[in-house]
């Protein structure tokens, strides 16, 4: 008789006529006064500390130009660029209008390096890669020969970061 009663809440609570909650009956420890002090309300944040910018090492050597989403480093046409961080490359390809060939480099705490309008790749997708490791030869374009590089976080929108050559 028990498990034909169980069958029909279950069905009861699948048509949603009644909602059946399971919860765990062990109390969990209260946290310490240190660990209370360590969590601040949001409220209690000042407004007027600024958000501290990422800096990052440029990827080749040459003159930055700020863009929508990151910098265009207009270079000679000769020129390898490099990583500018460890990583692991997610994208090395040539599928998005614009931007030529296009490397994306993950690190491990999520934030992805984005290079575009280079000439050729020297890494392939997947492959691991540390920080000064030549990745390709800069592109060139109407304008002459340079890099788009962005950074993006985990979602992919555009991180605001200072470039330091």
């Amino acid at each position: 008789m028990r498990p034909l009663i169980i069958l029909f809440l279950i069905f009861l609570n699948g048509c949603g006529i009644i909602h059946i909650e399971i919860r765990d009956k062990q109390k969990k420890p209260e946290a310490t006064q240190e660990q209370r002090q360590k969590s601040i309300p949001r409220q209690e944040v000042k407004k007027e500390e600024r958000p501290t910018i990422l800096k990052v090492q440029s990827p080749v050597r040459g003159r930055a130009t700020p863009t929508e989403k990151g910098y265009y480093i207009s270079t000679s046409c000769d020129e390898f660029f490099r990583s500018v961080s460890d990583g692991r490359v997610l994208y090395a390809g040539n599928d998005i209008k614009n931007y030529g060939w296009v490397l994306m480099i993950e690190r491990a705490d999520g934030l992805v390096y984005v290079y575009g309008r280079a000439d050729s790749l020297l890494v392939r997708r997947g492959e691991g890669i540390k920080k000064g490791q030549p990745l390709g030869k800069v592109g060139k374009s109407s304008d002459g020969c340079g890099l788009i590089f962005e950074v993006r976080d985990q979602e992919g929108r555009p991180v605001k970061f200072e470039l330091v050559l």
